[in-house]
């Protein structure tokens, strides 16, 4: 299965909380009704998870983790190719509400599945 994984900090002068809030309550339900219907049947699935401090030394280098999962390599390029586009500046603009995207660490990757 083909993973796109983003490792996201939030914008600055935001608290966890309201990082955490905005992508959970805001942007994730925004970022459904922005999705054509055409490149999100090329999705398996999508995932946000939190960072936990669990009361570590300093600040986590991430503050967040998304995962994309596609169907097959092409539907991740479908996926790219709208995303990079002008049909998806609403959802990019997005974003910049929340995460600072310049700290933003992407990997696609082909998962394999060691313990179900």
């Amino acid at each position: 299965m083909v993973k796109m994984i983003a490792m996201v900090k939030r914008k600055s002068g935001l608290t966890i909380e309201e990082f955490s809030q905005y992508w959970y309550e805001k942007h994730a339900p925004f970022a459904r009704k922005q999705v054509p219907q055409s490149v999100a049947a090329g999705w398996k699935g999508y995932v946000q998870n939190y960072a936990l401090g669990l009361g570590l030394k300093g600040e986590p280098p991430f503050d967040g983790v998304a995962e994309f999962y596609f169907n097959d390599l092409q539907s991740f390029w479908k996926w790219n190719d709208w995303y990079f586009s002008d049909a998806a500046k609403a959802l990019r603009d997005d974003e910049k509400n929340f995460m600072d995207r310049s700290k933003t660490v992407v990997v696609v990757a082909d998962e394999r599945v060691v313990i179900p």
